[in-house]
Protein backbone atom coordinates (compact mmCIF):
# COMPACT_ATOMS: atom_id res chain seq x y z
CA UNK A 1 0.00 0.00 0.00
CA UNK A 2 1.62 3.44 -1.19
CA UNK A 3 1.95 6.37 1.91
CA UNK A 4 -0.95 8.81 1.54
CA UNK A 5 1.56 11.54 2.54
CA UNK A 6 5.23 11.54 1.80
CA UNK A 7 7.22 14.64 2.66
CA UNK A 8 10.58 16.03 -0.08
CA UNK A 9 12.43 18.52 1.46
CA UNK A 10 15.01 20.72 -0.89
CA UNK A 11 17.55 23.15 -0.37
CA UNK A 12 14.53 25.30 -0.70
CA UNK A 13 11.74 23.94 1.28
CA UNK A 14 9.48 21.26 1.51
CA UNK A 15 7.31 19.57 -1.10
CA UNK A 16 4.13 17.87 0.16
CA UNK A 17 3.17 14.39 -2.05
CA UNK A 18 -0.39 13.45 -1.37
CA UNK A 19 -2.69 10.53 -2.25
CA UNK A 20 -5.21 11.85 -4.80
CA UNK A 21 -8.50 9.38 -3.48
CA UNK A 22 -8.04 9.79 0.10
CA UNK A 23 -10.77 11.61 1.56
CA UNK A 24 -9.57 15.09 2.94
CA UNK A 25 -10.63 14.81 6.75
CA UNK A 26 -8.58 11.45 6.82
CA UNK A 27 -5.61 12.99 4.37
CA UNK A 28 -5.25 16.01 6.86
CA UNK A 29 -4.85 13.55 10.36
CA UNK A 30 -1.96 11.59 7.87
CA UNK A 31 -0.08 14.60 7.15
CA UNK A 32 -0.36 16.13 10.63
CA UNK A 33 1.29 12.52 11.80
CA UNK A 34 3.70 12.76 9.34
CA UNK A 35 4.50 16.54 10.58
CA UNK A 36 4.36 15.06 14.21
CA UNK A 37 6.79 12.26 13.26
CA UNK A 38 9.37 14.66 12.09
CA UNK A 39 8.45 17.26 15.02
CA UNK A 40 12.33 16.24 16.01
CA UNK A 41 13.86 17.07 12.65
CA UNK A 42 11.67 20.42 11.99
CA UNK A 43 11.27 21.85 14.98
CA UNK A 44 11.55 25.61 15.06
CA UNK A 45 12.42 25.31 11.24
CA UNK A 46 10.80 28.17 8.84
CA UNK A 47 10.33 27.43 5.22
CA UNK A 48 8.23 27.41 2.39
CA UNK A 49 5.42 24.78 1.33
CA UNK A 50 4.06 23.25 -1.69
CA UNK A 51 1.91 20.29 -2.55
CA UNK A 52 1.70 17.47 -5.33
CA UNK A 53 -0.27 14.81 -6.73
CA UNK A 54 -3.29 15.87 -5.83
CA UNK A 55 -5.25 19.50 -6.60
CA UNK A 56 -6.41 20.88 -3.43
CA UNK A 57 -8.16 24.24 -3.82
CA UNK A 58 -7.14 27.23 -1.67
CA UNK A 59 -9.36 26.44 1.52
CA UNK A 60 -7.83 23.05 1.80
CA UNK A 61 -4.85 24.40 1.38
CA UNK A 62 -4.90 26.90 3.99
CA UNK A 63 -6.48 24.30 6.39
CA UNK A 64 -3.25 22.02 6.29
CA UNK A 65 -0.80 25.11 6.84
CA UNK A 66 -2.87 26.06 9.95
CA UNK A 67 -2.99 22.54 10.96
CA UNK A 68 0.64 22.07 10.92
CA UNK A 69 1.51 25.78 12.57
CA UNK A 70 -1.07 24.73 14.93
CA UNK A 71 -0.03 21.08 15.87
CA UNK A 72 3.60 21.56 15.43
CA UNK A 73 6.90 24.45 16.42
CA UNK A 74 7.30 24.39 12.62
CA UNK A 75 6.63 27.74 10.62
CA UNK A 76 5.33 28.32 6.96
CA UNK A 77 6.13 30.89 5.52
CA UNK A 78 4.48 30.76 2.18
CA UNK A 79 2.88 28.27 -0.35
CA UNK A 80 3.58 27.77 -3.76
CA UNK A 81 2.38 25.91 -6.37
CA UNK A 82 5.03 26.02 -9.57
CA UNK A 83 8.33 24.86 -9.28
CA UNK A 84 9.61 28.13 -11.14
CA UNK A 85 8.12 30.96 -9.19
CA UNK A 86 9.03 28.67 -5.77
CA UNK A 87 12.38 28.73 -6.51
CA UNK A 88 12.86 32.81 -7.35
CA UNK A 89 10.79 33.47 -4.54
CA UNK A 90 12.43 31.37 -2.07
CA UNK A 91 16.28 32.18 -3.14
CA UNK A 92 14.74 35.85 -2.58
CA UNK A 93 13.62 34.59 0.81
CA UNK A 94 16.55 33.13 1.99
CA UNK A 95 18.60 36.20 0.83
CA UNK A 96 16.81 38.77 2.93
CA UNK A 97 16.61 36.12 5.80
CA UNK A 98 20.77 36.04 5.54
CA UNK A 99 21.43 39.56 5.20
CA UNK A 100 18.92 39.73 8.21
CA UNK A 101 20.94 37.68 10.43
CA UNK A 102 24.32 39.20 9.05
CA UNK A 103 23.00 42.68 10.15
CA UNK A 104 21.90 41.50 13.67
CA UNK A 105 24.93 39.70 14.25
CA UNK A 106 26.99 42.80 13.33
CA UNK A 107 24.89 45.16 15.24
CA UNK A 108 24.90 43.06 18.58
CA UNK A 109 28.84 42.45 18.02
CA UNK A 110 28.80 46.47 17.39
CA UNK A 111 26.78 47.00 20.84
CA UNK A 112 29.15 47.13 24.32
CA UNK A 113 28.88 46.86 28.06
CA UNK A 114 30.92 48.77 30.10
CA UNK A 115 32.07 47.51 34.03
CA UNK A 116 33.21 50.58 36.64
CA UNK A 117 35.68 48.49 38.87
CA UNK A 118 37.59 45.72 39.61
CA UNK A 119 35.98 42.02 40.03
CA UNK A 120 36.41 40.32 43.03
CA UNK A 121 38.45 36.91 43.60
CA UNK A 122 35.97 33.85 42.88
CA UNK A 123 33.62 36.73 41.05
CA UNK A 124 32.08 35.69 37.58
CA UNK A 125 30.84 38.04 34.94
CA UNK A 126 29.07 36.91 31.82
CA UNK A 127 27.69 38.82 29.18
CA UNK A 128 26.32 38.32 25.43
CA UNK A 129 28.17 42.07 24.51
CA UNK A 130 31.37 43.20 23.93
CA UNK A 131 32.74 44.25 27.65
CA UNK A 132 35.19 46.85 29.19
CA UNK A 133 36.01 46.34 32.29
CA UNK A 134 37.56 49.61 33.75
CA UNK A 135 39.08 47.75 36.59
CA UNK A 136 41.39 44.27 37.83
CA UNK A 137 40.27 41.04 37.22
CA UNK A 138 42.49 39.36 39.72
CA UNK A 139 43.35 35.64 40.11
CA UNK A 140 40.38 33.21 40.46
CA UNK A 141 37.55 35.73 39.19
CA UNK A 142 36.04 34.77 35.42
CA UNK A 143 35.17 37.10 32.49
CA UNK A 144 32.83 35.37 30.10
CA UNK A 145 31.39 37.42 27.19
CA UNK A 146 30.05 35.92 23.24
CA UNK A 147 32.71 38.94 22.05
CA UNK A 148 35.34 40.77 23.04
CA UNK A 149 36.57 41.02 26.41
CA UNK A 150 38.98 44.62 27.07
CA UNK A 151 40.33 45.39 30.43
CA UNK A 152 41.24 48.74 31.12
CA UNK A 153 43.69 47.38 34.18
CA UNK A 154 45.14 43.67 35.21
CA UNK A 155 43.88 40.73 33.77
CA UNK A 156 44.98 38.15 36.34
CA UNK A 157 41.81 35.71 36.24
CA UNK A 158 40.60 33.95 33.59
CA UNK A 159 39.20 35.48 30.22
CA UNK A 160 36.56 33.97 28.28
CA UNK A 161 35.64 35.60 24.77
CA UNK A 162 34.10 34.40 21.90
CA UNK A 163 31.87 32.00 23.54
CA UNK A 164 29.24 31.80 20.95
CA UNK A 165 31.61 30.72 18.71
CA UNK A 166 33.04 33.80 17.19
CA UNK A 167 36.41 33.44 15.72
CA UNK A 168 37.04 37.42 15.68
CA UNK A 169 36.54 38.01 18.87
CA UNK A 170 39.72 39.65 21.10
CA UNK A 171 41.32 40.01 24.71
CA UNK A 172 42.58 43.23 25.45
CA UNK A 173 44.70 43.92 28.63
CA UNK A 174 46.73 46.68 29.90
CA UNK A 175 48.37 43.94 32.43
CA UNK A 176 48.13 40.44 30.45
CA UNK A 177 48.50 37.91 32.95
CA UNK A 178 45.43 35.82 32.93
CA UNK A 179 45.48 32.65 34.47
CA UNK A 180 43.41 31.28 31.79
CA UNK A 181 42.30 32.48 28.58
CA UNK A 182 40.39 31.04 25.37
CA UNK A 183 38.72 32.52 22.41
CA UNK A 184 36.24 30.26 20.57
CA UNK A 185 36.76 27.20 22.29
CA UNK A 186 39.98 27.59 21.89
CA UNK A 187 42.69 27.77 25.11
CA UNK A 188 45.44 29.87 25.14
CA UNK A 189 49.34 28.85 26.10
CA UNK A 190 50.22 29.85 29.71
CA UNK A 191 51.67 33.35 30.07
CA UNK A 192 54.97 33.74 31.65
CA UNK A 193 55.41 35.27 35.16
CA UNK A 194 57.79 37.85 35.69
CA UNK A 195 59.93 37.12 38.20
CA UNK A 196 59.30 38.24 41.56
CA UNK A 197 62.62 40.64 42.09
CA UNK A 198 63.59 44.26 44.12
CA UNK A 199 64.40 45.47 40.37
CA UNK A 200 60.71 44.31 39.09
CA UNK A 201 59.24 45.84 42.04
CA UNK A 202 60.80 49.30 41.97
CA UNK A 203 60.46 48.96 38.30
CA UNK A 204 57.44 47.19 37.57
CA UNK A 205 55.48 48.39 34.35
CA UNK A 206 53.10 46.86 32.19
CA UNK A 207 52.72 46.37 28.98
CA UNK A 208 49.12 46.12 27.04
CA UNK A 209 48.64 42.70 25.26
CA UNK A 210 45.84 41.82 22.92
CA UNK A 211 44.95 37.62 22.09
CA UNK A 212 43.41 37.13 19.17
CA UNK A 213 42.81 33.83 17.32
CA UNK A 214 44.39 32.90 13.41
CA UNK A 215 44.19 29.48 11.95
CA UNK A 216 42.75 27.97 14.92
CA UNK A 217 45.74 29.05 17.08
CA UNK A 218 46.09 31.60 19.60
CA UNK A 219 48.33 35.02 19.15
CA UNK A 220 49.50 37.68 21.38
CA UNK A 221 50.19 40.88 19.98
CA UNK A 222 52.43 43.59 22.57
CA UNK A 223 51.32 47.37 22.26
CA UNK A 224 54.25 49.69 23.33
Amino acid sequence: MSQAVIIKSSKNGINLVLDASMPFPELLTEILHKFTEAERFFANASFAISFEGRELSDEEKYQIVDAIMEQTRVKILCILDSDEIRDAVIEQKCREMQQTNEEKEARRQSRGCFYRGSLLPGERLETEESIVIIGDVPQEAVVVSQSDIVVLGELSGSAFAGMSGNTNATITALSFLPEQYNIAGVYGSPMEKAKNSIFSKRNKTTQAKMAFLCDGIINIRSFS
